[in-house]
């Protein structure tokens, strides 16, 4: 089955949303170098603007689904190459103030006629993009999408709209990542260091 696009109703359905308190926190691997709060308006992102009008943050809840989304990228790989670890960073980051995420995940998916498909299906991205556009201009004004990790559908992400940009803010970067933390997530995966 195709992945479905939002029905022609949606701006009248209520969906589901996640309440983020104040002060949580949020974890993100990012390109080493750059700042770690980046609000992408390319279209190279699952849930970016079709049209760049608005720009998305990708971060997890957890550190393990931040490190699922960013090295687990290639299904079957068990080694992470050195020059790529070299080229990531991770950063905590806190929010200012409450989010609202719409529940892009377990049974809020069919209140609004999703399907998993739009969270966890392949390239290219045009219908989960044409999701965000209908989600960022929904009525409820959320602030931006609550899905399962692709590649670990227990861990929760976000796609967070850059009209909330000024809530986050950066409590931590760690830019050398070859330490044990870092380790004890990959070997949750059963991944390792490639020699």
């Amino acid at each position: 089955m195709s992945c479905p696009r939002p029905p022609s109703d949606f701006q009248r359905r209520i969906p589901d949303v996640l309440a983020v308190p104040a002060g949580s926190r949020l974890h993100r691997f990012y390109t080493a170098g750059y700042d770690p709060i980046f609000f992408d308006r390319s279209r190279s992102g699952r849930f970016g603007s079709p049209n760049g009008r608005y720009g998305v943050l990708y971060a997890a809840m957890t550190e393990a689904g931040a490190f699922a989304e960013t090295f687990l990228r290639t299904p079957g790989r068990t080694l992470i190459d050195p020059a790529f670890l070299r080229k990531k960073a991770y950063a905590r980051l806190t929010v200012g103030t409450p989010l609202r995420l719409v529940r892009l995940c377990g049974p809020a998916m069919a209140k609004i006629g999703a399907t998993a498909e739009v969270a966890h299906g392949g390239l290219p991205y045009d219908v989960p993009q044409i999701w965000s556009e209908s989600i960022e201009a929904h009525p409820i004004r959320s602030d931006g999408i609550a899905f399962h990790a692709r590649h670990d559908d227990a861990e929760l992400c976000c796609a967070i709209f850059d009209r909330v940009a000024a809530s986050i803010v950066e409590e931590k970067r760690i830019v050398d990542l070859d330490q044990d933390w870092f380790w004890s997530l990959a070997a949750r995966y059963g991944v390792g260091f490639a020699p």
